[in-house]
C-alpha cells in the first residue's frame, strides 16, 4: 500500500471512528425526516422511478433496533416519504439477495416473514397508534394499539387501513434459492383518513413514526428456504431487527422511542449531481453488476450517470438508480448514428460521402443536419427515449460535423499533420445543403472562392446544427427533461474544429471533454478552459468540467485535474470512463467531497 492510500485509508478510519463516537453519544436520539409535499400522485406499482419519488431523499440506512455501537445491519434499508391533500405517501428499498416469503393471508403475523413495517402515532402522547407490515409477496398486516403492550395494550387486528393503495416490486425473484436477487422496494399511500379520520397534517405538524425491517437467518433445505434453527434449543434462531431510529432495547412498541417526521408543504427541490459519469450500456451485466457499480460511485458522492441510450437497459438500470439517489440521463448519439440511412449521411468537399468514404474510423456515420428525414429520425429518437419512466434528461454526444481537425496529439495516430483544412475532412457538403446555401445567397457554396475558409459558408453549416440542436432542445424540455451534451473543451475550439457552436444552443448543462492530454497540455489547462466555459454560457447553463480517467495516473492527478475545474468555476465535474475508475479514484473523489 503506498503512502496516498495509506493517508486515505487513515483519514477514512479517523471519520468512521469519529461517526461511531457521535453514534454512540446520541443513540437515544430520535432521527428526524421531513416529509415534503409533493404536487404529482405516484403511480402504486413498486416502482420508485417517478418524478415526484426522486425530489425527495433517502432516509439515513437502517440501524440494528439496540442502537449504540452496534454493528451496521450486513444489508442496506432505507425509506422515503411525501404527502399531498390525501395520502401520505411510503417508499422503502430492501436489499436483499435472497427474496423470499410464504404468508398470503391479510392480517397474518407477517413478520414470521421477512417484512418491512411502519408504526405511527399521529400526535404522539404514546397512545392510540397504528401499526403496518408488508412482505415480499405483498401479503399486509394492519392493526391499532390503543395503547402499548408494556401497559395492558392489545392489538386490534379487525382494524383496517381503509383505502390503502400497497405494491411490492421485486429485483430478482422470489422463493427460488437457485440465484441471487438484488432487492425489493415496497410503496404506499395511505388515505390521511385511514388514520381514524385524522385530519391532514398543517404545516410543520410532527409525527412520531418509525420503521422496521425484520431478517430470519435461513438456509436452503430441499430447494426452499428455512429459517436455521439453533442446535441446542432447535428452535428458529432469534430474528434481526433493523430500523430507522433505534429504539434502544428490542422493542418496537415503545412510542416515545420513535423517530420525528416533520411535514413540509414545500416541494421538495433537488439539485443536479456535482459529479457526473459516463456508462456504456454494458448490455452483459445483470443487475447485480449495476448495483455494485452503483455503491462504488455513490459511496465517493458521484450521483450523476450519463448511460448509453440504450432503451432495455435504461428501462432496467433507472429503478436501481434511483434506489441510490442517483439521477439518470440518456448518453445520445446524436449526429453520429451507425444505424442512418446511406442517403443522410454528410458528404465532404470532394463530394465524397461517408457512405462511400470513411473518415478517420468506420463508426463515423455523421448525418446531415439540414434534411427534414433527419430531423423527422432525431424527433422521433428523443421522443421514444423521453417516454422512458424515471429518465431525468437526454445527453446529446457526437452532435457536430466531423473533425475538420484532430485534437494534436491524435493527428499522430491517423499519420496526419493538420496545419489547415484539409478536403477529405471538411464535412457538411451534402447536395441538400449546398441548395439550401444557394437558396438563401444565389451561390452554390463550391463556387466560392475559398469556400474551405469563407465565413457566410462556415456559418451557415454552424446555423443548420444550431437549429437542430434547438428544435430537439425544446422537444426535451416539453417533456419534462433536462437537456445536456458533451462538446469539445471551449466554444472557439469547437467552431474551428468540428463546427460544434454549443455556447448558442441554451442548454441546461454543459459536459466539455477538457481531455488535456489530447492537446499536449498539461493540468493547469484545465483551469483555463473552464473559466471560458462558463463565461460563454453565462448563468442559465451549468458546466460540468470531462475529465479523461486514463490520462490521470496517479491520485495526485486526479485531485489537482478536480480542483483545477471546480477553480475554474465548473459547477462540477464528469469522469470518462468507468472502467478506469479505481478504488483509489474513489477514495480521493470522496476526500473531497468530504471537504467542500
Amino acid at each position: 500500500m503506498n503512502i496516498r492510500t495509506s493517508l486515505i485509508a487513515f483519514l477514512v478510519a479517523i471519520f468512521v471512528f469519529g461517526s461511531n463516537n457521535l453514534i454512540a453519544q446520541n443513540a437515544s436520539l430520535p432521527r428526524e425526516y421531513n416529509c415534503h409535499f409533493t404536487k404529482s400522485t405516484p403511480k402504486i406499482d413498486g416502482i420508485l422511478n417517478e418524478t415526484s419519488w426522486q425530489m425527495v431523499s433517502w432516509s439515513e440506512n437502517f440501524r440494528d433496533i439496540v442502537g449504540g455501537t452496534k454493528a451496521a445491519p450486513e444489508k442496506d434499508t432505507r425509506m422515503k416519504m411525501m404527502w399531498d391533500d390525501d395520502y401520505l405517501y411510503i417508499a422503502a428499498y430492501l436489499e436483499e439477495n435472497h427474496i423470499w416469503a410464504n404468508l398470503k393471508n391479510k392480517d397474518a403475523i407477517i413478520y414470521r416473514d421477512n417484512d418491512f413495517e411502519v408504526f405511527f402515532d399521529p400526535d404522539g402522547d404514546g397512545l392510540n397508534y397504528f401499526e403496518l407490515e408488508v412482505n415480499a409477496l405483498g401479503t399486509i398486516m394492519d392493526l391499532f394499539m390503543a395503547k402499548p403492550y408494556n401497559k395492558g395494550g392489545k392489538a386490534d387486528l379487525t382494524w383496517d387501513f381503509e383505502g390503502l393503495k400497497s405494491a411490492v416490486k421485486i429485483y430478482g425473484s422470489i422463493n427460488n434459492p437457485d440465484d441471487n436477487d438484488v432487492f425489493w422496494t415496497v410503496e404506499m399511500a395511505i388515505p390521511w383518513s385511514a388514520f381514524n379520520n385524522q385530519s391532514k397534517p398543517q404545516i410543520s405538524d410532527e409525527w412520531r413514526i418509525n420503521f422496521s425491517r425484520v431478517e430470519w437467518t435461513t438456509e436452503i433445505v430441499d430447494g426452499k428456504y428455512v429459517k436455521k434453527k439453533d442446535a441446542e434449543t432447535s428452535k428458529p434462531l432469534a430474528e434481526d431487527n433493523w430500523v430507522w431510529s433505534p429504539q434502544g432495547v428490542v422493542n418496537m412498541h415503545i412510542p416515545e422511542k420513535w423517530g420525528r417526521v416533520k411535514f413540509v408543504r414545500e416541494v421538495a427541490d433537488k439539485k443536479s449531481p456535482k459529479f457526473w459519469m459516463w456508462m456504456n450500456a454494458n448490455t452483459d451485466w445483470d443487475l447485480n453488476q449495476w448495483k455494485n457499480a452503483f455503491e462504488r460511485l455513490s459511496s465517493a458522492g458521484i450521483n450523476g450517470l450519463l448511460v448509453a441510450a440504450n432503451e432495455e437497459v435504461l428501462n432496467k438500470v433507472i429503478p436501481l438508480a434511483h434506489c441510490y439517489d442517483m439521477q439518470v440521463h440518456a448518453w445520445f448519439w446524436t449526429m453520429n448514428r451507425g444505424e442512418a440511412k446511406p442517403e443522410w449521411l454528410s458528404v465532404n468537399a470532394l463530394g465524397k460521402s461517408l457512405a462511400e468514404e470513411k473518415a478517420y474510423v468506420d463508426y463515423y456515420k455523421f448525418m446531415c443536419p439540414a434534411l427534414p428525414e433527419v430531423r423527422n429520425y432525431l424527433n422521433n429518437k428523443i421522443l421514444k427515449l423521453s417516454q422512458i419512466e424515471g429518465l431525468q434528461g437526454i445527453h446529446f454526444d457526437y452532435i457536430r460535423y466531423v473533425d475538420v481537425f484532430l485534437p494534436k496529439e491524435l493527428q499522430p495516430k491517423y499519420g496526419l499533420v493538420q496545419n489547415d483544412i484539409m478536403p477529405e475532412f471538411d464535412y457538411g457538403y451534402h447536395p441538400y445543403m449546398r441548395a439550401l446555401y444557394k437558396s438563401k445567397y444565389g451561390i452554390d457554396p463550391m463556387d466560392l472562392k475559398d469556400y474551405a475558409h469563407d465565413k457566410s459558408w462556415l456559418d451557415f453549416r454552424l446555423k443548420v446544427l444550431d437549429t437542430t440542436v434547438i428544435m430537439l432542445r425544446d422537444l426535451i424540455h416539453e417533456q419534462g427533461l433536462k437537456s445536456t451534451a458533451a462538446v469539445f473543451p471551449s466554444p472557439d475550439m469547437s467552431r474551428r474544429m468540428v463546427r460544434q457552436d454549443w455556447d448558442k444552443w441554451g442548454l441546461d448543462y454543459y459536459f466539455p471533454m477538457i481531455y488535456h492530454n489530447f492537446y499536449g497540455e498539461d493540468i493547469n489547462w484545465i483551469k483555463k478552459i473552464v473559466k471560458q466555459d462558463v463565461k460563454a454560457v453565462g448563468s442559465n447553463s451549468k458546466v460540468f468540467a470531462g475529465l479523461y480517467l486514463p490520462a490521470l495516473k496517479n491520485n495526485d492527478d486526479l485531485k489537482q485535474a478536480i480542483k483545477a475545474a471546480l477553480k475554474g468555476g465548473a459547477n462540477g465535474i464528469s469522469f470518462f470512463g468507468y472502467g478506469a475508475l479505481s478504488d483509489e479514484m474513489l477514495g480521493e473523489i470522496w476526500a473531497i467531497n468530504k471537504n467542500k
